[in-house]
């Protein structure tokens, strides 16, 4: 029953394609699992990973083609798989993840529980348990690395409750959900309310609908039938296409489109969804129980771990939307602090794409010294960390290899700031930045215009020169009320 140490003598010798045929094995579940969560992750990571597996041997079978292709399609996704040992009986699985690209190595122990749980979602999903349970494995890795989706996009008539709420009205769909026919609306939005409350998840409704209409009938609903009311960061409504409405939810919201999970119960709307906006992921569903599954099994919010700061986001957003709506550029103030071993530092980095210079996350050496920057309310009150930099001091250069903003701080004056304390702490060396262009941090690109006479590109194209002025100063002093601690 078992399998040899290391499957990788199964898979095609090239290791470029698939041994067996897509026609062949066929699992809905499997292929989006794939194509929305690790393809998505390999937009941003191309990394070569090789993940050593210890204690799972016994509980795979030889003959298993499934197995195999499960197998083969990490592989194909340059996640090396390795199995090694043999015993009988496991409670944890020891991980070895070793990220070939950048020469670093970290093991872990993967908790076996719930088994019911995973019985349950296999005999929903003809997905053996020891695959499930290697999909989450994977999917924790992932996460450690990067997280996919921030943000859930909900439609609501016959999504969220049954009926059409301009055609039945309020008292119609608010019978509707106490009803025998609302249970499954009511389950489906609890979920959605835990992904918000535990992992910081945004929700916003998009609806063809009118928005005041909507406002009165969401006031008139209890949590109990209605249990996301609280927890909604932000609202559109009126007729224009769901992509359109999609575009401006992830520029409000300050996300990429890549991060948001659209949900609608019309296939006309998802498909137009999706022919506009590929980069969002948009489930195919029948009813909520088949979607709660795509979603579990998908890994689509999958964590690696539970976090206050997460858990804190949407707080975070919104006191920062109110200081907004107080002052274009509110009174706050930085804390800085040294980041010893760049724990913070490359945390930031992993999960930061729209404002972040360059791709070095966290191959540093021993000079080099990393900084991170908490934002503070006037009443002392800490919303988090907001960016980080790692830079090295040199033969009169001073020379930063990342720096990135956390999404939800962007435009209060927070770069504006770091670029003063950098002009401080610098001098009198000259200051030079690692720069990647890609296509997702548009916010540096952005930047990088507006303060276009304080960058200058020189002769090798990933460094760019911070030539400060007077005049540059004296700019970057009126674009922000921050202060430092």
């Amino acid at each position: 029953m078992a399998k040899p140490n290391n499957l990788r003598n199964s898979l095609s010798p090239n290791n470029n394609q698939p041994i067996f045929n897509s026609s062949q094995i066929h699992n809905p579940y499997v292929e989006l699992y794939f194509n929305h969560f690790i393809k998505k992750f390999r937009h941003y990571n191309s990394d070569e990973f090789k993940i050593t597996i210890s204690g799972l041997n016994n509980f795979i079978d030889n003959n298993d083609k499934f197995f195999d292709y499960l197998i083969n399609q990490f592989e194909f996704n340059i996640f090396n798989l390795v199995f090694n040992g043999g015993q009988n009986s496991i409670n944890s699985i020891k991980i070895q993840c070793n990220n070939l690209s950048r020469n670093n190595l970290y093991d872990y122990n993967y908790q076996i529980h719930n088994l019911p749980y995973i019985i349950d979602l296999s005999s929903r999903t003809n997905i053996p348990l020891v695959g499930i349970i290697i999909m989450q494995i994977i999917a924790h890795v992932v996460t450690n690395h990067k997280i996919l989706y921030k943000a859930i996009v909900l439609d609501l008539d016959d999504t969220l409750w049954k009926g059409t709420l301009s055609e039945v009205g309020i008292a119609k769909i608010k019978e509707n959900l106490f009803s025998n026919e609302g249970a499954p609306f009511i389950a489906f939005m609890k979920f959605v309310q835990k992904l918000a409350v535990e992992l910081g998840i945004f929700i916003s409704l998009c609806s063809r609908n009118d928005s005041k209409l909507i406002e009165d009938t969401i006031a008139t609903l209890d949590e109990n039938i209605f249990p996301i009311k609280n927890q909604i960061d932000y609202i559109i409504a009126n007729n224009n296409d769901k992509s359109e409405n999609i575009l401006k939810i992830a520029e409000h919201l300050s996300i990429l489109k890549d991060s948001i999970v659209f949900i609608d119960d019309n296939p006309l709307v998802r498909d137009e969804v999706k022919n506009r906006l590929p980069e969002v992921f948009v489930p195919e569903w029948k009813d909520h129980t088949e979607l709660l599954t795509q979603l579990i099994v998908g890994c689509i919010f999958e964590r690696s771990e539970l976090s206050i700061n997460s858990q804190n986001r949407r707080k975070q957003y919104k006191i920062i939307q109110i200081e907004r709506s107080l002052n274009t550029l509110p009174y706050l103030k930085i804390k800085v602090n040294i980041d010893y071993n760049h724990v913070q530092s490359i945390n930031l980095y992993s999960k930061t794409n729209q404002f972040k210079f360059s791709l070095n996350d966290n191959i540093f050496d021993d000079n080099t010294k990393s900084l991170f920057f908490e934002i503070l309310r006037e009443n002392g009150e800490n919303l988090g960390i907001c960016s980080a930099l790692t830079y090295t001091i040199s033969n009169d250069i001073f020379l930063i290899h990342n720096w990135a903003i956390s999404c939800r701080y962007f435009e209060i004056g927070l770069e504006e700031f770091i670029l003063l304390y950098l002009q401080k702490i610098s001098t009198p060396n000259k200051i030079f930045i690692n720069y990647n262009h890609s296509d997702f941090n548009l916010k540096v690109n952005e930047f990088l215009l507006k303060y276009f006479n304080l960058f200058k590109f020189t002769e090798k194209s990933n460094i760019i020169e911070v030539v400060f002025t007077n005049e540059i100063l004296s700019v970057l002093n009126k674009n922000t009320n921050l202060m430092i601690i």
